[in-house]
């Protein structure tokens, strides 16, 4: 390898680190932050989102049924992010879920609102039993 080649992936090895550092996360276009995760019965916990794409994953574990994605508006009725999402249960693929049990919703930047400039999505479903969500944006 050339001492220009190593040079210059050095410098680029310098610059990502130090804005990872000073952001505290990813700040790669491109990339998923992870939000974290949830085991819920019928509402999961709020996950923040600035817009753009929004994945969702649910366990193998989690009931068969249909699963929704919600922007919790605290002054207005609650927006439901279509399409709702089918999982028949028993592993993936199933329904709406990919093979690693994962969705991604696109374009959901209308959802931003607030002060925070924020979307503040929970994910719901009405059929009995504990689910497990991990959420990125």
């Amino acid at each position: 390898m050339s001492k220009t080649k190593l040079i210059m992936m050095a410098f680029i090895w310098m610059v990502t680190t130090t804005v990872i550092s000073a952001t505290g996360k990813h700040a790669l276009a491109g990339s998923w932050d992870y939000k974290g995760s949830d085991v819920f019965t019928k509402e999961s916990r709020i996950f923040k989102s600035g817009g753009g794409s929004f994945k969702i994953c649910i366990s193998k574990n989690s009931p068969a049924g249909t699963y929704w994605l919600v922007e919790e508006d605290s002054f207005n009725p609650d927006d439901w992010v279509l399409p709702p999402l089918t999982y028949y249960g028993g592993g993936f693929p199933s329904g709406d879920f990919n093979k690693y049990g994962c969705y991604v919703f696109k374009n959901i930047g209308g959802f931003v609102d607030g002060r925070d400039n924020q979307a503040e999505f929970k994910v719901t479903k009405k059929t009995r039993g504990n689910a497990t969500v991990r959420a990125w944006d």
